[in-house]
């Protein structure tokens, strides 16, 4: 939930507007929290000096001061300033009726990280997130470079490989789970690798063809160069462009190849099948065939803005996108819930934190510690 929707949200608390499943989350949540917090857990704990803060509190978001209802002012004024200090929170819209479920107490697991390993041509390997910002690697005259920001850039300004075919070698970028990556390719095409993805390339696009193979999931920035088409290959999906902003999400444990379009024009082909999308469609790639629709553009490329985004999302697809930013296996027991659920939360918080919110909704789970040291934690949903 963003500033704006936050503070919708409580100044319909505060005038009584709010919907039955709005109400119960505010309240469920801001007496969880108030506690922990030190804040008043009813309307007689508030003295005047606090009455002040949180008067304060509202004027500065902005919230109407009209219309009060005296028995919501203590929770509404308090819930402000967790919404406004607390990272991470957001609003789920559920398909079921709400039960709250008791957490289990259990181990946490930190979130994801810029983190990637580098292939070289000739098997050399090179850990980018250990790896000191500056020169990495020399590959005949392209030059690797790790920038300021942590980003993998490919320098081929005084490469004479324009003309020099057979120098050209290949590099693999891959993130593992639990890792994202950003990398500037040699014709300063952006690509973003979220977790448990890889991207195959030349280090000189010297033929007509600009090509590329992906797994798991890219977002790409294309460099324009209208006579050398740009081919992203991903798991039997072609996707062509000349220059453009796109995602694809060919992950191996999904049902489909989505590419979703930002800006520009892509051709996507899949075997026979043939589709060209515009900006604002989807292309699923599935059976044989290619199903164009009209794309969510937030829940498609929230990964890289760093936050989850759910859109009536079932737990399976939920948890699946959790087991890779956390580094984590997933167990079921017992019947899988059969909620959906919608709303978003950035992903720089502990699994605890995303679990936390699911637990509200029929969803209890465990974190259990791996078997082996060299195994990964294991989210078990009860």
């Amino acid at each position: 939930m963003d500033k704006d929707e936050a503070q919708e949200l409580i100044t319909k608390y505060i005038e009584n507007q709010c919907s039955p499943e709005e109400k119960a989350l505010i309240e469920r949540w801001y007496l969880k929290e108030a506690a922990a917090q030190q804040l008043p857990q009813s309307q007689t704990d508030f003295s005047d000096e606090k009455h002040e803060i949180w008067d304060g509190t509202l004027k500065k978001a902005g919230l109407k001061q009209k219309n009060y209802n005296p028995g919501m002012v203590w929770m509404a004024s308090a819930a402000a300033i967790l919404i406004f200090l607390s990272i991470g929170f957001f609003f789920f819209r559920v398909e079921e009726p709400q039960v709250q479920v008791a957490v289990t107490q259990a181990p946490d697991v930190t979130p994801g990280t810029n983190k990637a390993v580098l292939t070289l041509a000739d098997g050399s390997k090179i850990v980018l997130d250990h790896a000191g910002e500056g020169v990495l690697a020399r590959q005949g005259n392209i030059v690797i470079n790790k920038g300021a920001e942590g980003q993998l850039v490919y320098d081929a300004s005084n490469s004479s490989l324009n003309t020099d075919r057979a120098a050209v070698s290949y590099n693999t970028i891959s993130t593992p789970r639990g890792g994202q990556y950003h990398v500037i390719l040699p014709d300063g095409s952006k690509v973003w690798l979220n977790s448990a993805s890889s991207i195959n390339f030349p280090t000189a696009f010297n033929s007509d063809e600009r090509n590329v193979t992906i797994t798991g999931e890219a977002y790409f920035e294309v460099a324009p160069n209208a006579t050398k088409r740009f081919n992203v290959k991903a798991n039997g999906t072609n996707v062509q462009v000349l220059g453009t902003h796109f995602n694809v999400m060919a992950y191996a444990d999904e049902s489909s190849v989505k590419t979703t379009l930002l800006e520009g024009s892509v051709k996507v082909s899949l075997g026979k099948a043939v589709n060209v999308i515009k900006p604002g469609e989807q292309a699923e790639s599935i059976a044989g065939r290619i199903n164009i629709s009209n794309a969510n553009l937030e829940e498609a490329v929230a990964w890289k803005n760093g936050y989850f985004y759910f859109k009536d999302t079932d737990i399976k697809t939920v948890m699946r996108q959790i087991a890779r930013w956390y580094d984590v296996d997933v167990q079921y027991k017992g019947e899988i819930p059969g909620t959906v659920f919608s709303g978003k939360m950035y992903k720089n918080v502990n699994a605890s934190k995303v679990l936390e919110i699911l637990s509200y909704f029929k969803v209890n789970f465990r974190i259990e510690e791996p078997s082996t040291p060299s195994g990964r934690k294991t989210i078990v949903i009860l």
